[in-house]
């Protein structure tokens, strides 16, 4: 894997190191509004990214892609963005934007320059998204990128005192091919 830069961000692969520089920024609770985690500590931080950065599920079946992103000519980490990539030429993504960096189009710019390179080095004919249906912000953004809505799983999942419904969103690698043929703001 390589870094992906933009206009404003540069996303480095994941890498054990990187959990020292994100865990501050990850304890924000704002984050878990809306995902059924909680801010982790420093030590299962660095387990987790120390397990990921083999970029592979154990029995080797999945391709597990994360990166750390940045401002661009800065150590200044502004969220996460992940991907898994499975045989059958799909794959899911999810991301985090940290809250002092919200409503900038840093989640915007990161994630089309993520989806870019995915759909451009791998071979994959679509990618999905999950979302709980009250993460405004994740909707607007998925949406805005022209991603069509799939379906919605009633009492997806139960956290934090109360029940999650999910909305999936997907887009092909056409579509997406399509959609940036030409040259557009993102």
């Amino acid at each position: 894997m390589t870094d992906l830069l933009s206009r404003r961000l540069r996303l480095e692969p994941l890498r054990s190191a990187h959990a020292s520089a994100v865990c501050a920024s990850l304890q924000d609770p704002r984050i878990y509004l809306h995902i059924p985690e909680d801010p982790p500590s420093a030590q299962d931080l660095q387990g987790r990214y120390n397990f990921l950065e083999h970029g592979r599920s154990p029995d080797g079946e999945e391709r597990w892609l994360n990166w750390i992103t940045f401002l661009r000519d800065t150590q200044t980490p502004i969220g996460t963005f992940q991907a898994t990539l499975t045989p059958d030429e799909r794959g899911t993504f999810a991301y985090i934007v940290f809250p002092a960096y919200w409503r900038q189009g840093y989640g915007r710019e990161m994630t089309v320059s993520a989806l870019d390179h995915l759909f451009s080095s791998y071979p994959i004919a679509a990618l999905r998204a999950e979302m709980d249906t009250r993460n405004q912000g994740s909707i607007g953004l998925v949406e805005s990128l022209g991603f069509v809505h799939e379906g919605t799983t009633m009492g997806a999942d139960h956290f934090k005192g109360s029940s999650s419904d999910e909305f999936t969103y997907a887009m092909t690698r056409e579509s997406w091919r399509a959609r940036n043929a030409f040259p557009m703001e993102r």
